[in-house]
């Protein structure tokens, strides 16, 4: 169980690492307004964005709403990396899907709020 702990802290440091990257990345005017396979990039981005925030700060753990949130965004990214030109930054979005992959993979339950 000890071991499962720590590879969750592991994860979320990981993940917090990935996103500090992300968020000092120069965002490409170019992806405002672009849809990529019916994708629109900076809502994708603004969304996992705010689903990996609070994965991070809640040390590994994201409500079921969150994670179905997720989950389709992770879809997203599957449908749209294939798709990406190298004008289109695709090592920014091979990032945002391997944190997609890490918190659906290594997510834990929130405790229940007692009443």
């Amino acid at each position: 169980m000890m071991q499962d702990m720590d590879l969750v802290e592991d994860v979320v440091a990981v993940v917090a690492r990935l996103r500090e990257e992300h968020q000092n990345e120069p965002w490409d005017r170019r992806w405002n307004g672009l849809e990529v396979a019916g994708v629109d990039l900076v809502s994708l981005d603004t969304r996992l964005g705010g689903c990996t925030y609070t994965w991070v700060a809640n040390g590994g753990s994201l409500h079921e709403r969150g994670m179905a949130t997720v989950e389709l965004l992770l879809g997203q990214l599957e449908t749209i990396l294939p798709e990406l030109t190298e004008n289109d930054g695709p090592y920014v979005w091979h990032r945002l899907h391997l944190m997609a992959q890490l918190i659906m993979a290594h997510n834990t339950r929130p405790a229940e709020a007692s009443s």
